[in-house]
């Protein structure tokens, strides 16, 4: 006896769209916040100072604390105003959570207006000078 093959429907396969525009929104906003959060690091009310001879960064170290003076001499580190004894304690808890194993490899950036006083450039200098932190350099502006 023959056997009646049933004929099978085929499924027509659905991509689900709605989720795919999710995910891509939220990409979208990751990338968005990820971005900014560079911006939040350095303060746009510093100026800095013109140093033509000076050697360009190539490659910026994602863990490196960055510390604004601003013009009249107030220092912030992420947006945030402090006093430099705060300064230290921040610098000496950022090290030991980045760098384990050697705290003192935390890189440090002054970003100094150039309107400001050199003593309150040197007070930033102290601060990271009394952590034990010595990877530290200046941002300025390459400007021919």
């Amino acid at each position: 006896m023959a056997r009646k093959k049933r004929r099978e429907e085929l499924e027509v396969a659905d991509i689900p769209i709605s989720s795919m525009i999710d995910i891509i929104f939220l990409l979208i906003i990751f990338f968005v916040v990820t971005a900014a959060l560079d911006k939040e690091v350095e303060d746009e009310v510093v100026k800095l100072s013109k140093a033509p001879h000076g050697q360009p960064v190539k490659k910026k170290n994602p863990r490196s604390l960055t510390i604004n003076v601003r013009p009249d001499g107030s220092m912030n580190v992420g947006g945030v105003v402090m006093s430099t004894k705060k300064i230290e304690y921040t610098l000496r808890t950022v090290a030991n959570k980045w760098y384990p194993g050697n705290p003192k490899n935390l890189p440090i950036i002054i970003r100094g207006d150039n309107r400001v006083k050199h003593g309150h450039i040197q007070k930033a200098m102290d601060a990271v000078t009394n952590t034990g932190l010595y990877r530290v350099k200046f941002m300025a502006v390459i400007e021919n």
